[in-house]
Protein backbone atom coordinates (compact mmCIF):
# COMPACT_ATOMS: atom_id res chain seq x y z
CA UNK A 1 0.00 0.00 0.00
CA UNK A 2 1.47 3.35 -0.77
CA UNK A 3 2.51 5.20 2.36
CA UNK A 4 -0.05 8.32 1.13
CA UNK A 5 -2.72 6.16 2.02
CA UNK A 6 -1.33 5.12 5.64
CA UNK A 7 -3.19 7.38 8.28
CA UNK A 8 -0.80 10.11 9.83
CA UNK A 9 1.70 9.95 6.84
CA UNK A 10 4.24 12.48 6.83
CA UNK A 11 5.43 12.50 3.67
CA UNK A 12 2.47 14.55 1.70
CA UNK A 13 3.49 17.84 2.87
CA UNK A 14 7.17 17.47 3.13
CA UNK A 15 9.33 19.46 0.66
CA UNK A 16 11.92 17.11 -0.90
CA UNK A 17 15.06 17.61 -3.20
CA UNK A 18 16.63 14.28 -5.12
CA UNK A 19 20.61 15.09 -5.89
CA UNK A 20 21.39 12.69 -8.65
CA UNK A 21 23.67 12.78 -11.66
CA UNK A 22 21.96 10.08 -13.98
CA UNK A 23 18.82 10.97 -15.66
CA UNK A 24 17.53 7.47 -15.72
CA UNK A 25 18.26 6.77 -12.07
CA UNK A 26 16.94 10.48 -10.63
CA UNK A 27 13.67 9.61 -12.84
CA UNK A 28 13.33 6.04 -10.84
CA UNK A 29 14.55 7.85 -6.92
CA UNK A 30 11.82 10.62 -8.22
CA UNK A 31 9.19 8.21 -8.48
CA UNK A 32 9.75 5.79 -5.91
CA UNK A 33 9.40 9.19 -3.93
CA UNK A 34 6.29 9.44 -5.15
CA UNK A 35 5.41 5.68 -4.65
CA UNK A 36 6.07 6.52 -0.81
CA UNK A 37 3.37 9.15 -0.54
CA UNK A 38 5.98 12.64 -1.27
CA UNK A 39 4.06 15.32 -3.06
CA UNK A 40 6.55 18.21 -3.19
CA UNK A 41 9.70 16.61 -5.16
CA UNK A 42 12.64 18.87 -6.48
CA UNK A 43 15.33 17.17 -8.31
CA UNK A 44 18.99 18.50 -9.09
CA UNK A 45 21.68 16.55 -11.70
CA UNK A 46 24.72 18.32 -10.52
CA UNK A 47 26.16 20.02 -7.14
CA UNK A 48 25.45 23.47 -8.79
CA UNK A 49 22.04 23.23 -9.26
CA UNK A 50 21.34 21.37 -5.46
CA UNK A 51 22.78 24.38 -3.97
CA UNK A 52 21.22 26.87 -6.14
CA UNK A 53 18.07 24.98 -5.20
CA UNK A 54 18.68 25.02 -1.64
CA UNK A 55 19.55 28.88 -2.16
CA UNK A 56 16.13 29.63 -2.91
CA UNK A 57 13.94 26.68 -1.35
CA UNK A 58 13.89 25.39 2.59
CA UNK A 59 13.67 21.17 2.19
CA UNK A 60 12.68 19.10 4.40
CA UNK A 61 13.99 16.05 3.46
CA UNK A 62 17.38 15.85 0.81
CA UNK A 63 18.47 12.49 -0.89
CA UNK A 64 22.39 13.04 -2.50
CA UNK A 65 24.35 10.91 -4.38
CA UNK A 66 27.48 10.66 -3.25
CA UNK A 67 28.93 10.07 -6.48
CA UNK A 68 27.89 13.45 -8.73
CA UNK A 69 30.13 13.14 -12.08
CA UNK A 70 32.56 16.03 -12.08
CA UNK A 71 32.83 18.85 -9.60
CA UNK A 72 31.54 18.38 -5.48
CA UNK A 73 30.65 15.23 -4.35
CA UNK A 74 27.56 14.99 -2.10
CA UNK A 75 29.97 14.75 1.18
CA UNK A 76 30.99 18.69 -0.35
CA UNK A 77 27.55 19.61 -1.14
CA UNK A 78 26.23 18.19 2.25
CA UNK A 79 29.65 20.69 4.05
CA UNK A 80 28.84 23.39 1.92
CA UNK A 81 24.72 23.10 2.56
CA UNK A 82 26.07 23.18 6.45
CA UNK A 83 28.37 25.93 6.14
CA UNK A 84 26.33 28.25 4.34
CA UNK A 85 23.31 26.99 6.63
CA UNK A 86 20.78 26.42 3.62
CA UNK A 87 19.91 22.99 5.72
CA UNK A 88 18.35 23.71 9.32
CA UNK A 89 18.68 21.58 12.22
CA UNK A 90 15.34 20.12 11.03
CA UNK A 91 16.38 19.00 7.90
CA UNK A 92 17.06 15.43 7.13
CA UNK A 93 19.56 14.46 4.96
CA UNK A 94 20.05 11.05 3.22
CA UNK A 95 22.98 10.01 1.73
CA UNK A 96 22.75 7.58 -1.05
CA UNK A 97 25.66 5.33 -2.66
CA UNK A 98 26.14 2.39 -5.02
CA UNK A 99 29.67 1.71 -3.34
CA UNK A 100 29.95 -0.84 -0.62
CA UNK A 101 33.95 -0.47 -0.04
CA UNK A 102 34.56 0.06 3.54
CA UNK A 103 36.49 3.55 2.63
CA UNK A 104 33.33 4.58 1.27
CA UNK A 105 31.13 3.89 4.11
CA UNK A 106 33.43 5.64 6.79
CA UNK A 107 34.11 8.35 5.05
CA UNK A 108 29.94 8.70 4.64
CA UNK A 109 29.78 7.88 7.94
CA UNK A 110 32.14 10.34 9.43
CA UNK A 111 30.27 13.43 7.60
CA UNK A 112 27.34 12.39 9.80
CA UNK A 113 24.01 12.39 7.24
CA UNK A 114 20.83 11.34 9.21
CA UNK A 115 21.35 7.76 7.19
CA UNK A 116 22.96 6.41 4.21
CA UNK A 117 21.48 3.80 2.04
CA UNK A 118 22.82 1.24 -0.82
CA UNK A 119 21.76 1.01 -4.12
CA UNK A 120 19.38 -0.37 -5.26
CA UNK A 121 17.45 1.47 -2.82
CA UNK A 122 13.32 -0.14 -2.36
CA UNK A 123 10.23 1.58 -1.42
CA UNK A 124 9.83 -0.68 2.22
CA UNK A 125 13.19 0.30 3.02
CA UNK A 126 13.18 3.95 1.91
CA UNK A 127 9.74 4.43 3.04
CA UNK A 128 10.52 2.52 7.07
CA UNK A 129 13.82 4.53 7.29
CA UNK A 130 12.71 8.22 6.65
CA UNK A 131 9.05 7.53 8.54
CA UNK A 132 12.05 6.64 11.49
CA UNK A 133 14.10 9.49 10.86
CA UNK A 134 11.00 11.94 11.00
CA UNK A 135 9.72 10.45 14.28
CA UNK A 136 13.42 11.20 15.49
CA UNK A 137 13.98 14.53 14.71
CA UNK A 138 10.39 16.03 15.46
CA UNK A 139 11.50 14.21 19.46
CA UNK A 140 14.59 15.96 19.24
CA UNK A 141 13.43 18.91 17.22
CA UNK A 142 13.35 21.62 20.26
CA UNK A 143 16.43 20.42 21.52
CA UNK A 144 18.38 21.10 18.53
CA UNK A 145 16.93 24.38 17.32
CA UNK A 146 18.14 25.31 21.03
CA UNK A 147 21.59 24.05 20.73
CA UNK A 148 21.62 25.87 17.29
CA UNK A 149 20.70 29.05 18.88
CA UNK A 150 23.57 28.53 21.58
CA UNK A 151 21.05 28.68 24.46
CA UNK A 152 22.58 25.78 26.37
CA UNK A 153 20.66 26.04 29.58
CA UNK A 154 17.52 26.10 27.74
CA UNK A 155 18.93 22.72 25.73
CA UNK A 156 19.75 21.19 28.87
CA UNK A 157 15.82 22.30 30.94
CA UNK A 158 14.86 20.14 27.44
CA UNK A 159 16.72 17.33 27.90
CA UNK A 160 16.12 16.53 31.38
CA UNK A 161 11.72 17.33 30.36
CA UNK A 162 12.60 14.36 27.71
CA UNK A 163 14.35 12.20 29.94
CA UNK A 164 11.60 12.28 32.03
CA UNK A 165 8.83 11.78 29.58
CA UNK A 166 10.65 9.36 27.63
CA UNK A 167 12.24 6.23 29.06
CA UNK A 168 12.23 3.80 26.61
CA UNK A 169 15.33 5.42 24.69
CA UNK A 170 17.49 7.85 26.62
CA UNK A 171 20.53 7.34 24.96
CA UNK A 172 20.52 10.28 22.70
CA UNK A 173 19.64 12.55 24.73
CA UNK A 174 21.71 11.33 27.43
CA UNK A 175 24.75 11.64 25.14
CA UNK A 176 23.37 15.21 23.84
CA UNK A 177 23.01 16.39 27.39
CA UNK A 178 26.65 15.41 28.56
CA UNK A 179 28.24 17.28 26.05
CA UNK A 180 26.06 20.09 26.95
CA UNK A 181 27.27 19.75 30.57
CA UNK A 182 30.46 20.38 29.17
CA UNK A 183 29.97 23.03 26.54
CA UNK A 184 28.81 25.04 30.06
CA UNK A 185 31.70 24.50 32.07
CA UNK A 186 29.37 21.43 34.28
CA UNK A 187 32.08 18.68 34.01
CA UNK A 188 31.36 16.76 37.17
CA UNK A 189 28.04 16.00 35.84
CA UNK A 190 28.87 14.95 32.73
CA UNK A 191 31.38 12.94 34.42
CA UNK A 192 28.54 11.69 36.53
CA UNK A 193 26.95 10.32 32.54
CA UNK A 194 29.58 8.85 31.71
CA UNK A 195 29.95 6.71 35.06
CA UNK A 196 26.24 6.15 35.15
CA UNK A 197 26.33 4.48 31.57
CA UNK A 198 29.67 2.88 31.50
CA UNK A 199 28.78 0.91 35.03
CA UNK A 200 26.34 -1.02 32.82
CA UNK A 201 27.94 -1.49 29.47
CA UNK A 202 30.37 0.06 27.38
CA UNK A 203 29.01 2.44 25.41
CA UNK A 204 31.86 4.24 22.59
CA UNK A 205 30.83 7.65 23.07
CA UNK A 206 30.59 7.55 26.91
CA UNK A 207 34.27 6.40 26.76
CA UNK A 208 35.23 9.16 24.87
CA UNK A 209 33.40 11.67 27.07
CA UNK A 210 35.59 10.35 29.56
CA UNK A 211 38.79 10.65 28.13
CA UNK A 212 38.00 14.30 26.83
CA UNK A 213 37.01 14.69 30.27
CA UNK A 214 40.55 13.40 31.19
CA UNK A 215 42.34 15.59 28.78
CA UNK A 216 40.44 18.31 30.49
CA UNK A 217 41.69 18.15 33.74
CA UNK A 218 45.58 17.44 32.10
CA UNK A 219 45.60 13.46 32.80
CA UNK A 220 46.80 12.74 29.58
CA UNK A 221 48.27 9.21 30.70
CA UNK A 222 44.49 7.86 32.08
CA UNK A 223 43.04 9.55 28.60
CA UNK A 224 45.43 7.78 26.55
CA UNK A 225 44.27 4.44 28.53
CA UNK A 226 40.99 5.01 27.80
CA UNK A 227 41.28 5.94 24.40
CA UNK A 228 43.44 3.17 23.23
CA UNK A 229 40.79 0.47 25.16
CA UNK A 230 38.60 2.24 22.93
CA UNK A 231 39.70 1.40 20.22
CA UNK A 232 40.65 -1.87 20.70
CA UNK A 233 36.77 -2.57 21.49
CA UNK A 234 36.08 -0.09 18.50
CA UNK A 235 38.83 0.10 15.97
CA UNK A 236 36.49 1.42 13.44
CA UNK A 237 35.46 4.50 15.83
CA UNK A 238 37.49 7.47 13.88
CA UNK A 239 37.17 10.28 16.21
CA UNK A 240 38.74 7.83 18.97
CA UNK A 241 41.82 7.47 17.26
CA UNK A 242 41.86 11.83 16.36
CA UNK A 243 41.58 12.31 19.95
CA UNK A 244 44.68 9.52 20.59
CA UNK A 245 46.39 10.83 18.49
CA UNK A 246 46.33 14.81 20.23
CA UNK A 247 47.38 12.71 23.48
CA UNK A 248 50.79 11.25 22.22
CA UNK A 249 51.32 15.07 20.32
CA UNK A 250 51.10 16.62 24.06
CA UNK A 251 52.95 12.98 25.65
CA UNK A 252 55.78 13.93 22.92
CA UNK A 253 55.03 11.20 21.38
CA UNK A 254 55.77 11.74 18.20
CA UNK A 255 56.15 8.60 16.02
CA UNK A 256 52.93 7.00 18.43
CA UNK A 257 51.01 10.21 17.00
CA UNK A 258 52.13 9.29 13.17
CA UNK A 259 51.42 5.45 13.92
CA UNK A 260 47.55 6.22 15.16
CA UNK A 261 47.14 8.06 12.29
CA UNK A 262 48.68 6.09 9.54
CA UNK A 263 46.02 3.47 11.21
CA UNK A 264 43.40 5.90 11.04
CA UNK A 265 43.31 7.00 7.36
CA UNK A 266 44.38 3.38 5.91
CA UNK A 267 40.13 3.00 7.43
CA UNK A 268 39.00 6.11 6.16
CA UNK A 269 41.58 8.00 3.58
CA UNK A 270 38.99 10.93 2.54
CA UNK A 271 39.28 12.90 5.26
CA UNK A 272 41.31 15.94 4.69
CA UNK A 273 41.43 17.39 7.82
CA UNK A 274 43.12 13.94 9.44
CA UNK A 275 45.61 13.54 6.28
CA UNK A 276 46.68 17.40 7.08
CA UNK A 277 47.26 16.04 10.38
CA UNK A 278 48.82 12.72 9.20
CA UNK A 279 51.07 15.11 7.58
CA UNK A 280 51.96 17.28 10.04
CA UNK A 281 53.04 14.24 12.11
CA UNK A 282 55.19 12.95 9.96
CA UNK A 283 57.21 16.08 9.21
CA UNK A 284 57.91 16.10 13.08
CA UNK A 285 59.08 12.52 12.50
CA UNK A 286 60.96 13.87 9.22
CA UNK A 287 59.22 11.58 7.45
CA UNK A 288 59.12 13.89 4.42
CA UNK A 289 58.12 10.81 2.08
CA UNK A 290 55.03 10.07 3.91
CA UNK A 291 54.23 13.85 4.72
CA UNK A 292 54.38 14.97 1.31
CA UNK A 293 52.03 12.45 0.21
CA UNK A 294 49.72 12.86 2.95
CA UNK A 295 49.98 16.94 2.61
CA UNK A 296 48.99 15.97 -1.39
CA UNK A 297 45.80 13.92 -0.26
CA UNK A 298 44.52 16.60 1.72
CA UNK A 299 44.52 19.49 -0.92
CA UNK A 300 43.46 16.67 -3.26
CA UNK A 301 40.66 15.70 -1.27
CA UNK A 302 39.80 20.03 -0.14
CA UNK A 303 39.72 20.83 -4.00
CA UNK A 304 35.88 20.92 -4.28
CA UNK A 305 35.43 21.96 -1.00
CA UNK A 306 34.02 25.01 0.80
CA UNK A 307 35.70 24.73 3.81
CA UNK A 308 38.87 24.34 1.66
CA UNK A 309 42.30 24.87 4.14
CA UNK A 310 45.13 26.74 3.46
CA UNK A 311 47.07 24.61 6.04
CA UNK A 312 47.84 21.64 4.01
CA UNK A 313 49.99 23.85 1.50
CA UNK A 314 51.89 25.68 4.21
CA UNK A 315 52.77 22.24 5.37
CA UNK A 316 53.73 20.87 2.08
CA UNK A 317 56.29 24.19 1.93
CA UNK A 318 57.35 23.51 5.17
CA UNK A 319 57.65 20.08 4.03
CA UNK A 320 59.64 20.67 0.68
CA UNK A 321 62.03 23.47 2.81
CA UNK A 322 63.04 21.07 5.26
CA UNK A 323 63.59 18.67 2.41
CA UNK A 324 66.16 20.84 1.26
CA UNK A 325 63.46 22.00 -1.96
CA UNK A 326 63.13 25.57 -1.88
CA UNK A 327 62.27 26.21 -5.60
CA UNK A 328 59.25 23.59 -5.25
CA UNK A 329 58.51 25.33 -1.30
CA UNK A 330 58.21 28.87 -2.93
CA UNK A 331 55.80 27.58 -6.04
CA UNK A 332 53.22 26.06 -3.25
CA UNK A 333 53.38 29.39 -1.18
CA UNK A 334 52.92 31.26 -4.41
CA UNK A 335 49.72 29.07 -5.46
CA UNK A 336 48.51 30.54 -1.37
CA UNK A 337 48.80 33.68 -2.67
CA UNK A 338 46.40 33.01 -5.53
CA UNK A 339 44.09 30.62 -4.06
CA UNK A 340 43.67 32.12 -0.39
CA UNK A 341 42.83 35.61 0.74
CA UNK A 342 42.96 37.14 4.16
CA UNK A 343 45.85 38.69 6.43
CA UNK A 344 46.15 35.25 8.47
CA UNK A 345 46.78 33.78 5.96
CA UNK A 346 49.10 36.02 4.29
CA UNK A 347 51.24 36.06 7.77
CA UNK A 348 51.62 32.55 8.13
CA UNK A 349 52.90 32.32 4.24
CA UNK A 350 55.20 34.69 5.17
CA UNK A 351 56.08 32.57 8.19
CA UNK A 352 57.12 29.70 5.36
CA UNK A 353 58.95 32.00 3.03
CA UNK A 354 61.27 33.14 5.74
CA UNK A 355 62.27 29.82 6.25
CA UNK A 356 62.90 28.97 2.69
CA UNK A 357 65.00 32.44 2.35
CA UNK A 358 67.30 31.34 5.39
CA UNK A 359 67.38 28.00 4.15
CA UNK A 360 68.46 29.53 0.47
CA UNK A 361 71.08 32.18 2.45
CA UNK A 362 69.25 34.67 1.30
CA UNK A 363 69.09 36.34 4.77
CA UNK A 364 68.67 40.02 3.99
CA UNK A 365 65.25 39.25 2.53
CA UNK A 366 64.28 36.91 4.99
CA UNK A 367 65.76 39.46 7.90
CA UNK A 368 63.25 42.18 5.98
CA UNK A 369 60.30 39.99 6.33
CA UNK A 370 60.59 38.51 9.54
CA UNK A 371 60.87 41.87 11.22
CA UNK A 372 58.03 43.18 9.39
CA UNK A 373 55.85 39.85 10.29
CA UNK A 374 56.84 40.59 14.25
CA UNK A 375 55.59 43.84 14.54
CA UNK A 376 52.23 42.41 12.80
CA UNK A 377 51.93 39.72 15.12
CA UNK A 378 52.61 41.88 18.41
CA UNK A 379 50.30 44.66 16.96
CA UNK A 380 47.54 42.80 15.70
CA UNK A 381 47.48 39.52 17.17
CA UNK A 382 47.65 37.93 14.24
CA UNK A 383 46.46 34.38 14.15
CA UNK A 384 50.00 32.47 14.03
CA UNK A 385 49.66 29.90 16.43
CA UNK A 386 52.06 29.53 19.29
CA UNK A 387 54.38 26.67 18.17
CA UNK A 388 54.33 28.20 14.62
CA UNK A 389 55.92 31.24 16.04
CA UNK A 390 58.04 29.43 18.40
CA UNK A 391 59.29 28.04 15.08
CA UNK A 392 59.39 31.29 13.09
CA UNK A 393 61.79 32.68 16.42
CA UNK A 394 63.60 29.36 16.10
CA UNK A 395 64.74 30.78 12.39
CA UNK A 396 65.03 34.36 13.79
CA UNK A 397 67.58 33.20 16.45
CA UNK A 398 69.67 31.33 14.22
CA UNK A 399 69.64 34.20 11.84
CA UNK A 400 71.28 36.51 14.56
CA UNK A 401 68.05 38.77 14.47
CA UNK A 402 67.73 38.14 18.30
CA UNK A 403 65.65 41.05 19.88
CA UNK A 404 63.03 40.36 16.92
CA UNK A 405 62.80 36.68 18.06
CA UNK A 406 62.88 37.36 21.79
CA UNK A 407 59.86 39.50 20.99
CA UNK A 408 57.69 36.76 19.27
CA UNK A 409 59.02 34.42 22.38
CA UNK A 410 58.30 37.16 25.38
CA UNK A 411 54.94 37.37 22.60
CA UNK A 412 53.79 33.81 22.91
CA UNK A 413 54.63 33.40 26.65
CA UNK A 414 52.10 36.36 27.64
CA UNK A 415 49.18 34.94 25.76
CA UNK A 416 50.18 31.64 26.69
CA UNK A 417 51.28 32.15 30.36
CA UNK A 418 49.28 29.03 31.87
CA UNK A 419 51.04 26.31 29.28
CA UNK A 420 54.42 25.05 31.16
CA UNK A 421 54.84 23.05 27.59
CA UNK A 422 55.19 26.40 25.89
CA UNK A 423 57.25 28.37 28.17
CA UNK A 424 59.68 25.57 27.92
CA UNK A 425 59.64 25.46 24.39
CA UNK A 426 60.49 29.21 24.06
CA UNK A 427 63.05 28.81 26.52
CA UNK A 428 64.66 26.12 24.52
CA UNK A 429 65.15 29.04 21.40
CA UNK A 430 67.19 30.85 23.76
CA UNK A 431 69.58 27.96 25.25
CA UNK A 432 70.48 26.91 21.51
CA UNK A 433 71.43 30.04 20.61
CA UNK A 434 73.07 30.55 24.23
CA UNK A 435 71.20 32.80 25.67
CA UNK A 436 70.15 30.75 28.39
CA UNK A 437 70.06 33.46 30.88
CA UNK A 438 68.51 36.11 28.44
CA UNK A 439 65.83 33.69 28.17
CA UNK A 440 64.75 32.97 31.73
CA UNK A 441 65.08 37.27 32.49
CA UNK A 442 62.80 37.85 29.57
CA UNK A 443 60.29 35.17 29.66
CA UNK A 444 60.12 36.34 33.84
CA UNK A 445 59.68 39.56 32.44
CA UNK A 446 56.55 38.66 30.37
CA UNK A 447 55.16 36.47 33.16
CA UNK A 448 55.23 39.20 35.47
CA UNK A 449 53.76 41.52 33.11
CA UNK A 450 50.86 39.27 32.84
CA UNK A 451 50.01 38.78 36.12
CA UNK A 452 50.11 42.51 36.83
CA UNK A 453 47.89 43.51 33.88
CA UNK A 454 45.35 41.22 34.95
CA UNK A 455 45.75 41.81 38.82
CA UNK A 456 44.91 45.61 38.02
CA UNK A 457 41.55 45.28 36.00
CA UNK A 458 40.20 42.32 38.61
CA UNK A 459 41.24 44.38 41.30
CA UNK A 460 38.90 47.40 40.42
CA UNK A 461 36.43 44.88 39.44
CA UNK A 462 36.40 44.21 43.37
CA UNK A 463 36.09 47.15 43.91
CA UNK A 464 33.22 47.70 41.79
CA UNK A 465 34.59 50.69 39.54
CA UNK A 466 33.61 48.91 36.49
CA UNK A 467 34.68 51.90 34.10
CA UNK A 468 38.20 51.66 35.51
CA UNK A 469 38.76 47.99 35.08
CA UNK A 470 37.37 48.07 32.19
CA UNK A 471 39.88 50.18 30.64
CA UNK A 472 42.20 48.16 32.32
CA UNK A 473 41.07 44.58 30.80
CA UNK A 474 41.19 45.96 26.94
CA UNK A 475 44.69 47.46 27.98
CA UNK A 476 45.50 43.99 28.98
CA UNK A 477 43.55 42.47 25.79
CA UNK A 478 46.01 44.84 23.33
CA UNK A 479 49.43 43.89 25.24
CA UNK A 480 47.93 40.11 25.39
CA UNK A 481 45.44 40.00 22.36
CA UNK A 482 45.43 36.04 21.88
CA UNK A 483 45.37 35.30 26.36
CA UNK A 484 42.50 32.80 26.93
CA UNK A 485 42.38 33.86 30.43
CA UNK A 486 42.37 37.29 29.99
CA UNK A 487 39.43 37.39 27.05
CA UNK A 488 37.87 36.12 29.48
CA UNK A 489 38.00 38.07 32.71
CA UNK A 490 37.33 40.84 29.91
CA UNK A 491 33.91 38.74 29.12
CA UNK A 492 33.69 38.10 32.97
CA UNK A 493 33.51 42.13 33.38
CA UNK A 494 31.31 42.48 30.55
CA UNK A 495 28.48 40.17 32.14
CA UNK A 496 29.07 42.21 35.71
CA UNK A 497 28.37 45.55 33.74
CA UNK A 498 25.41 43.29 32.32
CA UNK A 499 23.93 42.27 35.41
CA UNK A 500 24.30 45.48 37.27
CA UNK A 501 23.13 48.19 34.46
CA UNK A 502 20.68 45.76 32.57
CA UNK A 503 21.23 43.92 29.36
CA UNK A 504 22.52 45.67 26.24
CA UNK A 505 22.66 44.35 23.02
CA UNK A 506 26.36 45.90 22.03
CA UNK A 507 28.04 44.80 25.49
CA UNK A 508 26.70 41.41 25.30
CA UNK A 509 28.08 41.15 21.90
CA UNK A 510 31.13 42.00 23.22
CA UNK A 511 30.91 39.31 25.76
CA UNK A 512 30.00 36.78 23.29
CA UNK A 513 32.95 37.75 20.73
CA UNK A 514 35.58 37.44 23.87
CA UNK A 515 34.23 34.24 25.11
CA UNK A 516 34.38 33.02 21.11
CA UNK A 517 37.78 34.11 20.43
CA UNK A 518 39.04 32.29 24.11
CA UNK A 519 37.38 29.18 22.99
CA UNK A 520 38.42 29.32 19.57
CA UNK A 521 42.18 29.63 20.79
CA UNK A 522 41.61 27.20 23.72
CA UNK A 523 38.94 24.97 23.27
CA UNK A 524 36.89 23.10 25.92
CA UNK A 525 37.68 25.72 28.77
CA UNK A 526 35.20 25.32 31.88
CA UNK A 527 35.12 28.95 32.62
CA UNK A 528 34.17 29.75 29.08
CA UNK A 529 31.53 27.54 29.06
CA UNK A 530 30.45 28.57 32.46
CA UNK A 531 30.71 32.24 31.35
CA UNK A 532 28.36 31.34 28.02
CA UNK A 533 25.74 30.07 30.82
CA UNK A 534 25.54 33.01 32.28
CA UNK A 535 25.58 35.70 29.41
CA UNK A 536 22.40 33.05 28.14
CA UNK A 537 21.04 33.75 31.77
CA UNK A 538 21.07 37.87 31.74
CA UNK A 539 20.22 38.24 28.37
CA UNK A 540 17.13 35.56 28.88
CA UNK A 541 15.86 38.23 32.06
CA UNK A 542 12.60 40.05 32.02
CA UNK A 543 14.86 43.30 31.71
CA UNK A 544 16.44 41.59 28.43
CA UNK A 545 13.43 41.27 27.11
CA UNK A 546 12.02 44.27 27.97
CA UNK A 547 14.61 46.39 26.08
CA UNK A 548 14.55 44.03 22.84
CA UNK A 549 14.97 40.01 21.48
CA UNK A 550 18.41 39.85 22.48
CA UNK A 551 20.36 37.92 19.86
CA UNK A 552 20.81 33.92 20.48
Amino acid sequence: MPLENHPGNDFVDRKFLLIEDFDVMRGVLRALLKRCGARHVDTAANAREALQHMQHSKYDVVLCDFNLGGGKNGQQVLEEARHDRLIGHATIWIMITAEKTSDMVMSIAEHAPDDYLLKPIIEALLTTRLSKLIVRKKAMADITAAMAAKKYLQALDLCAQRLAQDKGNPMEVLRIQADLYQRTGKNEQARAIYDSILARRSIPWAKLGMAKLSIHCLDHANARVLLEDLIAENPNYLEAYDWLARVHQHLGGQEAEESVLLRATALSPNSAPRQNALGAAALRCNHFDIAEQAMRRAIKLDEQSALKSVSPFLGLARVYSASNRPQEAMKILGEVAQKFSGEDVKIQAKAEEVRVLHRTGNKEAAAAIAQEMTARIQSDGQNLSPNATIELADTLMQMGNHTEAAQLLQFVVRNNDEDEDLGLRAQAVFDRADKTADGHALLGQSRQQTREAMNQGVLLLRAGKLDEALERMRAACALMPRNPRVLLNLAYLYIVMLEKNGWRRDVEDEARKAITLANSIAPGKQRAGELLARLETVANTPRAAAKGTPPG
